[in-house]
């Protein structure tokens, strides 16, 4: 059964690096390389894993060994598959090769034992030796991936607050699905490290049926999630400016952001906006930025999020998306929308999401869009 359930798992990890390399459903070029890397490794790590499983290979040879080498590049591979997605125009500096420096290290002195010519078989003592030396590098594989999987987690979590601050929909660029294969790596990571310490696989075959189930399941999800993701568009030079001024500005301590403009044109810009925002309802755009709603008004994207921020005590996506629920509320209360559905009027107020129409609404009035169309019906 284990053994199935791992070539369930070496399978479709080898389909999916396919798919990703072959740049079906593309993201980024660079993303699709590294995240496809990333899913290469799973798989030759559990190929390695069977090939002893199996006993393919009546004793551990070069092969095994140098395989066993993608268990010190899977986690930095995973970090550079996140970074990508947050930063698609991310530039290679020389300090990130030394994330791929132990593993390096490893390869040479595999390459230098070939050339150590063994005279006589292994003794018990050698066995010993060789057993407690990988117990140690399985360990320091299960203390390397963790600080990884936390950075990378920190990293999508600051990226997915960001978002809310030019964009007034996430449903597209959304990498929520990445922190749960952060913390689905992390369970596993998890399992191998208690697995080391008190050999449970050994002397419990279930243990290691759950582990290759929780695997298994890992991988489909990573599957689905990486294969429905749609295209990161990227931004432009000035825009990557700007939003990197609004989130240190948004990021500070409140006394201490930088006043863009005066208290007199803060409420006059404010006053622009709501008329802009009530009689030309940008907000219908689905793909509505920060960058085209400051185009509107003529001022710079920087002083838009001050004034949002400062005139409404909200951020972009907040500003927005108040406008598009009040705008669904008088389409659900008008008796010449009837005919249109409920994710009908969410796509016909901006939303591209039912999830996050369906959020958003009961978080704006505390009932969700059916029930708000039953009560007014009954008041009707």
């Amino acid at each position: 059964m284990d053994q199935l359930i791992s070539y369930f798992v070496a399978g479709t990890a080898l389909l999916l690096a396919f798919l990703i390399f072959a740049n079906i459903n593309p993201v980024s070029t660079r993303v699709n390389k590294w995240f496809g890397c990333f899913i290469l490794c799973i798989f030759l790590i559990q190929f390695n894993d069977l090939l002893e499983k199996t006993e393919f290979m009546k004793t551990r040879m070069f092969i095994n060994d140098f395989l066993g080498i993608t268990d010190f590049i899977v986690a930095p591979v995973f970090y550079f598959s996140v970074i990508y997605f947050i930063q698609p125009d991310k530039k290679w500096r020389r300090k990130d090769n030394f994330h791929f420096g132990f593993a390096f290290v490893m390869l040479v002195l595999l390459l230098l034992s070939l050339l150590i010519e063994v005279k006589h078989p292994p003794t018990a003592a050698d066995k010993k030796n060789a057993a407690i030396i990988l117990t140690v590098f399985n360990l320091f594989f299960c203390v390397q991936v963790i600080p990884y999987c936390i950075s990378a987690y920190r990293k999508i979590a600051a990226y997915q607050k960001n978002l809310f601050l030019y964009t007034s929909n996430t449903a597209t660029i959304n990498l929520k699905w990445l922190q749960k294969v952060v913390i689905c790596i992390l369970i596993i990571t998890g399992l191998w490290l208690i697995d080391n310490v008190f050999k449970l696989a050994k002397n419990n075959p279930l243990f290691d049926h759950i582990a290759s189930l929780i695997y298994l399941i890992g991988i489909f999800y990573i599957a689905y999630y990486s294969l429905k993701q749609k295209e990161i568009s990227e931004l432009n030079q000035q825009e990557k400016k700007e939003i990197d001024v609004i989130i240190k500005e948004n990021s500070g301590v409140e006394s201490n952001q930088k006043k863009r403009i005066s208290d007199i044109d803060l409420q006059e810009t404010k006053s622009v906006l709501m008329d802009v925002m009530i009689n030309k309802r940008p907000f219908l755009d689905p793909e509505l930025s920060l960058f085209k709603l400051a185009s509107q008004l003529d001022i710079s994207s920087h002083q838009l999020s001050y004034v949002i921020n400062k005139g409404f005590n909200e951020n972009f996506y907040q500003f927005v998306n108040r406008y598009r629920i009040e705008e669904a509320k008088k389409m659900i209360q008008d008796p010449n929308m009837q005919h249109l559905s409920i994710i009908g009027i969410a796509f016909e107020v901006g939303f591209n999401s039912k999830t996050v129409f369906n959020t958003t609404f009961k978080k704006s009035t505390g009932l969700t869009p059916s029930e708000f169309k039953k009560v007014n019906l009954v008041l009707a």
